[in-house]
């Protein structure tokens, strides 16, 4: 059986990231957690409820879930308004 030759790998430094980049990063980790959040508030708001749910009550959980997941992410990443 043959072996291939052993070349060292040639080591690329990490390019640093753009201050637009890091904001975009940013955006979607917190984008990520918001519905993350929202989906499993929903979830509990759902199983409490139970099948007794009406059409009315789904579209206020959902409401409800999603605010309580904007809260969520403001208590727990307080992010720095940008003075103008």
């Amino acid at each position: 059986m043959a072996t291939k030759a052993m070349k060292p790998i040639k080591q690329v430094p990490p390019r640093t990231l753009s201050e637009q980049e890091k904001q975009a990063r940013i955006m979607q980790f917190l984008q990520q957690k918001r519905e993350a959040f929202a989906v499993n508030i929903l979830n509990g708001l759902c199983t409490n409820m139970g099948k007794d749910a009406t059409n009315a009550d789904a579209k206020a959980m959902v409401d409800l879930s999603v605010e309580m997941a904007d809260r969520l992410i403001k208590k727990l990443y307080p992010v720095e308004e940008e003075s103008k």
